[in-house]
């Protein structure tokens, strides 16, 4: 992305059922970016490009059963799958698009499970913004 200083991050489409998952990958993406200091953020219609995503979906899987009851999942991996693209905003054009996943865990324990679940999609959420920022400033 040659002669690209300034981004950004449009709000993430959020297809799923969680709610406010758009959300926490925009920020995540922003933050990211923000942090490999490559490019700098600005309003949208300074950006030299846009980059916009959507969240397609979250695969819950059982990674860990509870010794005494094997129906019962003890440790649950959150596998979150996200496509972006990324636009020249002067001319409109798609640069660059792409998609990526990335996973985190949590123990179901039934205390705090929904606040366990949601470290582990901000967790992986971070890891999807890490892998599309690698993408992006390694050509």
């Amino acid at each position: 992305m040659k002669d690209m200083n300034t981004f950004c991050v449009e709000m993430f489409e959020n297809n799923t059922v969680q709610p406010s998952l758009g959300i926490l990958m925009t920020t995540a993406m922003g933050n990211t970016l923000q942090s490999d200091g490559t490019y700098r953020m600005a309003p949208r219609s300074e950006a030299d490009f846009i980059l916009k995503g959507t969240v397609t979906h979250i695969k819950r899987e059982s990674l860990r059963t509870d010794p005494d009851d094997t129906y019962v999942s003890s440790e649950i991996g959150l596998t979150v799958y996200v496509s972006y693209e990324v636009v020249d905003r002067r001319t409109g054009k798609v640069i660059q698009k792409g998609s990526e996943e990335a996973t985190g865990n949590y123990f179901n324990q039934d205390v705090n499970t929904v606040s366990a679940m949601d470290s582990a999609l901000s967790y992986a959420s971070r890891l999807v913004a890490e892998d599309i920022v690698f993408n992006l400033t390694n050509p």
